[in-house]
């Protein structure tokens, strides 16, 4: 089972799956009740796959770092050298994200009060890298466009995590800084379809869809 946990306002997942007293974890951000569930199954090591470096998607690290004894945080090298800067992983300007938006969301925005955040990864790799979590297949394959240290996770060869790579309802975004649209169209889109139409994608951003739905 994946459990899905989003980081609100700006709807950004955390995924976590769980085996024999460990998690893995992809995309954590602070949640009380993903907390409560790790607690309950007695989760003992985390294995935390980063699939890029925004802050959005890495807020829950040090989070998890500070209630867990063994946490292992893996990422791409260029999402690694970017998680220590606060302006590399966009949360100097957090609130900046959000101007355009409704009154509501901007105040609850500026009560959030982030501060600079900054983490650090345990390991990392370059281009692509195939792993097995507690009997699953990983493979991590880095797909530039949206940020330099993006990635997609695909799972058991049916199941792709696809960060910011792929959102559901929007085009990826790539205007941001460290996004390439020539990266995306010449590097990541040939890799979506190498893919079985029919792999769900469990996106960044919004509800789960098969693979055909976003690439046509």
């Amino acid at each position: 089972m994946i459990y899905t946990y989003d980081f609100y306002p700006i709807d950004s997942r955390m995924y976590v799956l769980l085996e024999n007293e460990k998690a893995l974890v992809i995309d954590p951000c602070i949640s009380d009740d993903a907390l409560r569930l790790l607690q309950e199954n007695n989760v003992t090591e985390i294995l935390v796959l980063l699939s890029h470096e925004h802050y959005d998607h890495i807020s829950g690290v040090n989070w998890l770092r500070e209630n867990f004894p063994k946490v292992h945080v893996m990422c791409s090298s260029e999402c690694a050298a970017a998680l220590q800067s606060p302006s590399d992983n966009l949360s100097n300007f957090w609130e900046i994200l959000f101007v355009g938006k409704d009154k509501e969301t901007q105040e609850y925005v500026r009560n959030m009060n982030i501060q600079p955040y900054s983490c650090k990864a345990d390991s990392t790799f370059s281009g692509e890298k195939e792993m097995s979590w507690e009997g699953h297949s990983l493979f991590l394959k880095r797909t530039p466009g949206h940020s330099r240290g993006s990635i997609c996770i695909l799972l058991d060869r049916n199941i792709l995590f696809s960060g910011d790579s792929l959102v559901t309802g929007y085009p990826t975004i790539t205007r941001l800084p460290g996004g390439s649209k020539k990266d995306y169209r010449e590097i990541t889109l040939p890799y979506f379809q190498t893919l079985n139409p029919g792999t769900m994608v469990y996106p960044g951003h919004g509800e789960k869809q098969p693979l055909e739905c976003y690439i046509t």
